[in-house]
């Protein structure tokens, strides 16, 4: 099986690869930037440098390297950033354009599409946890609007797909919010942060381990993926 990985210069993308590279599956990482040891990262694996919103090659990079799945972890994921007017058209190109590319190719090619999307597809209200299945969608913010109309991308196109939502992801590798902690709490005395946002901190190392357990069955569908615990707020966090 030959999976072609998006965003592996991120946390989540890099453990992907490094997981398929653990279980002798075949990956391709794949990101904006050029190859470096920095955005490889898995020893032996291929990297192709690749701009999800350019549609052309996209095409280029399935037709060159014809693999058999696709695990989007390629995404805008600033979500404050993503109400600045000035960026909401990069947010949009690459959250929404560039999963529909990706899907299109998925759909003339075959290979099944491993999406990764967002609890902010929901608003957040109520105190039970939210059914993989429910579509009462109403995102409250760009960002989520944006995940929100890229699942849509994937449902429209493909029939083998797995929408994947995540929250509160925190990993070894790039930007996560135990680093701004650990970062910020070296700079000041004292932080100031909210107590009324709950989830769940989901390792990616372990959501890396289930997303390339998933991509090898064909039990297609939407998901939500944490890891075990109780909610806790960032406040407790």
């Amino acid at each position: 099986m030959r999976v072609l990985v998006t965003g592996t210069a991120g946390q989540l993308g890099h453990d992907v690869m490094n997981e398929l590279s653990r279980r002798g599956i075949e990956g391709i990482g794949s990101d904006l930037a050029p190859l470096s040891g920095e955005t490889s990262g898995q020893g032996q694996m291929p990297y192709v440098s690749l701009d999800i919103t350019d549609q052309e090659q996209v095409r280029t990079v399935f037709r060159e390297w014809k693999p058999d799945a696709l695990i989007h972890c390629a995404a805008w994921t600033a979500v404050d950033a993503a109400e600045d007017k000035e960026k909401q058209g990069t947010v949009h190109a690459v959250n929404v354009d560039g999963t529909r590319h990706l899907a299109q190719c998925c759909r003339e090619t075959g290979a099944r599409m491993l999406y990764l999307s967002t609890d902010y597809v929901f608003d957040g209200s109520g105190n039970d946890p939210i059914s993989p299945d429910r579509n009462d969608f109403r995102p409250l913010n760009y960002y989520g609007q944006t995940k929100y109309e890229g699942e849509e991308a994937v449902r429209s196109l493909l029939d083998r797909y797995f929408i994947v939502r995540i929250a509160w992801v925190f990993g070894k590798n790039g930007n996560n919010f135990i680093k701004t902690m650990l970062r910020i709490g070296k700079e000041h005395d004292v932080l100031r942060v909210v107590n009324d946002q709950i989830g769940t901190p989901t390792y990616t190392f372990d959501l890396a381990r289930l997303l390339t357990d998933m991509i090898q069955t064909e039990k297609y569908g939407h998901y939500h993926v944490t890891n075990e615990g109780g909610y806790i707020s960032w406040y407790d966090f």
